[in-house]
Formats: C-alpha cells, structure tokens, sequence
C-alpha cells in the first residue's frame, strides 16, 4: 500500500500512521456494460504523541571488585541530561537487566521532574526481563517493562539488533518499549 501511494500520488506515508478502508459507490441501473470504477483508498493520520524524544547520549560500565558492575545511563530531554544508575552481578544475564535498570532510572528521573513540574501523579516503571534471541542470523535484544500508573499495569516490550554492544542494544529496546507511553505522559 504505501509503494501504491508513493508512485501513484507521490506520497511519503509511514506505514504505521495509516489505516485502509475500501468503499463502494452504489450502483445505477446498468444499460450497457462499462468497466466498474477502482476502488477508493482513505488515508487517515492516526494521532501519534507530540513532543520531544527522548534520547540515547552514552552509558558507563565500572566493574567492582566483588564481581559486581555498576552502570550510568545518561538519556537527554528537551536539552537536559538525566542519569540513571544500577547495580548487579557481573554475570551476562544479570548484566543486561542491569543495563536495562539504569536506562529505566533515568527515565524515570525525567518522568519525576515532569510530575514535579505538572502535577502529574506518580509513574513507576518496573523490569519484567531481558533476554537475546537469536533470528534471520542476527542477535536481538528483547526487553519487557511494566508501566504502572494509577493501579493500572501496563505490558511494554522493545527490541533492538545488537550491532554495537549488547548494552547498547539494551538501551535501544529499552526506550524503544517506553517511548510511546513515557510521552503520551509528558
């Protein structure tokens, strides 16, 4: 549909922002045969949050000496920077939902500022898992965080290809999971 749309009307539409409907016109009696009319396409936007994003500046790994490892994610927001930090064990599977609890500190280092500002009521978000999957011959990290606001639970997930670091890729999943949420709150 959208390569239809872009050579058809020269039209650059993001596949996630449209939604198709076919219609049919009704029919007048037919005297003599003549070739049926295309269908119509609708293009509707499909409303998406506004405002800034928030972005991926750098990251930090220490390892400690009682096999630990201490992590500081800085995120970036309408020009300033937040840090969020965690620690755990220096085990790959640990380390990964170490990564991934301090980008979430960070986020919700944000999150809190916005409440303080706005009066917003509290947001907490929670790590539900962090697992690398391989699929079509690459890694992938896929992240899973829970959303709680006002007793509501909210099941977010990201994923992210490990080009780089798998904790940059990590980080990725991570904002990618909370993006839409945290801003539809900010």
């Amino acid at each position: 549909m959208e390569s239809a749309l872009r050579a058809q009307f020269h039209l650059e539409v993001d596949h996630r922002k449209i939604s198709v409907a076919q219609t049919s016109e009704p029919q007048a009696p037919k005297a003599r045969e003549t070739p049926e009319p295309p269908a119509r396409v609708l293009v509707e936007r499909l409303p998406t949050p506004s405002g800034p994003r928030i972005l991926f500046l750098r990251h930090q790994v220490e390892t400690e000496r009682d096999q630990g490892v201490r992590v500081s994610v800085s995120l970036g927001w309408e020009g300033s920077q937040y840090v969020g930090e965690a620690t755990g064990a220096d085990l790959s599977r640990s380390r990964l939902e170490t990564v991934a609890k301090a980008a979430l500190a960070a986020i919700e280092e944000i999150l809190s500022e916005v409440e303080v500002t706005h009066r917003k009521a509290g947001v907490s978000l929670a790590l539900d898992g962090v697992k690398v999957v391989e699929a079509l011959d690459r890694n992938y990290v896929l992240v899973g965080v829970n959303a709680i606001h006002e007793r509501e639970i909210t099941v977010l997930a990201g994923a992210s290809a490990v080009e780089d670091t798998a904790d940059r890729a990590v980080i990725l999943a991570t904002l990618q999971a909370t993006d839409r949420w945290v801003r539809g709150r900010l």
